[in-house]
């Protein structure tokens, strides 16, 4: 950042993004193929910590502990939007946990495509509001080499932590409850 308007450069950044995916929509409306269209929109980490954004004046983490390359929840959760007019209800909402790798076999099982080996879960039955269809990960694992090296397991509401694993590879579990994200 080369001047003094950090927080409007970055509003700025937001209200962008916000146009270009109007521009998305409207094309795809205006080829027909809005309501058999399914549209998915996330991030792959958390808030940045960079480029001087003021995670805190934006509440970018929703008050969860950590930033981008944390295995803290605000380091990971970030939001996922789905729309598909008829399919999926409009203004619902889950609590899933999910990651990224779960986009593939999702798709796969739209598509009627069958895979093996994979560690993600379909999450078409949430989307279609089938949540008793729903499979569910028995843990999922994230790894950081940042910030000298981060592990972290979650399962269920609890995550195990470890830091510091380059210059300890035998550092300690610390274990986190997800509830509160702290």
């Amino acid at each position: 950042p080369s001047h003094d308007k950090l927080r409007a450069t970055y509003a700025a950044m937001i209200t962008f993004l916000d146009e270009q995916v109007g521009i998305i929509m409207k094309r795809i409306k205006d080829l027909g193929l809005d309501n058999n269209t399914l549209i998915m929109f996330s991030s792959d980490n958390g808030a940045t910590f960079s480029a001087g954004v003021d995670t805190k004046f934006f509440n970018s983490t929703g008050g969860l502990r950590g930033l981008k390359m944390d295995v803290y929840e605000g380091g990971i959760s970030v939001p996922f939007l789905a729309r598909w007019p008829g399919k999926i209800p409009a203004g619902s909402l889950s609590d899933l946990p999910s990651v990224q790798y779960d986009i593939f076999p999702t798709l796969a099982e739209l598509t009627g495509k069958e895979v093996s080996g994979l560690d993600g879960v379909s999450l078409l039955p949430t989307l279609l509001g089938q949540t008793t269809k729903q499979k569910e990960h028995s843990f999922m694992y994230f790894e950081y080499p940042e910030n000298g090296g981060q592990v972290a397991v979650r399962m269920g509401k609890w995550k195990g932590v470890r830091h510091n694993i380059r210059k300890n590879p035998n550092a300690p579990w610390v274990v986190t409850g997800i509830v509160t994200g702290k």
